[in-house]
């Protein structure tokens, strides 16, 4: 570092010191909007879908149609139920 010898000087360091400053201020702004962004729920789902295809790629298994058919079994368990209910109240009705 230079020694200061002259107001110009010292008043020339002190300008590029608060340029710097703002520059050092709008990245840490923008790295908190990035911070903010990757919380967002939608963000974080992607982030799992992500992982999901990489572990199907290391592991060789395909965790995406086991998640599918996991899936397809809860909505035809839902379903199932649904339609029990309807033909026991069906039933109760024409007695």
């Amino acid at each position: 570092m230079k020694k200061i010898k002259t107001i110009k000087q010292l008043k020339l360091r002190r300008k590029q010191l608060e340029q710097r400053k703002a520059e050092l201020e709008k990245a840490i702004h923008y790295d908190w909007l990035d911070v903010k962004e990757s919380i967002h729920p939608k963000n974080v789902a992607g982030q799992v879908f992500a992982s999901m295809f990489e572990k199907e790629k290391a592991n060789g298994e395909s965790s995406l149609a086991e998640t599918l058919s996991q899936l397809a079994a809860v909505l035809t368990k839902i379903g199932v139920e649904k339609a029990e209910e309807k033909v026991a109240e069906w039933l109760n009705k024409k007695k």
